[in-house]
């Protein structure tokens, strides 16, 4: 697997552990563990995943539909729209 850049990377952590952080209060380092050890962050990390190209809101809704499904690839963002 070849992952994604350092600073690509970075962005991403940064602002989805922000927002992990706003919406459920969590301790920082919580949030962070949460995410770091994450089948999402996984997926982020795999460049030809192609998760970089998308918005990290879309990233955060991969996260939270892990956090109850258990499987990130339930996110609509990765499932497509069911309506169309």
């Amino acid at each position: 697997m070849k992952k994604v850049d350092y600073y690509t990377l970075d962005y991403y952590d940064r602002n989805v552990i922000s927002m992990i952080i706003e919406k459920y209060k969590l301790p920082a380092m919580e949030a962070t563990r949460r995410f770091i050890l994450s089948k999402t962050h996984i997926m982020l990390e795999d460049e030809a995943g192609g998760l970089w190209a998308f918005p990290e809101r879309a990233i955060m809704d991969m996260w939270e539909v892990e956090q109850i499904t258990g499987e990130p690839r339930n996110s609509s963002y990765i499932r497509g729209n069911d309506n169309e």
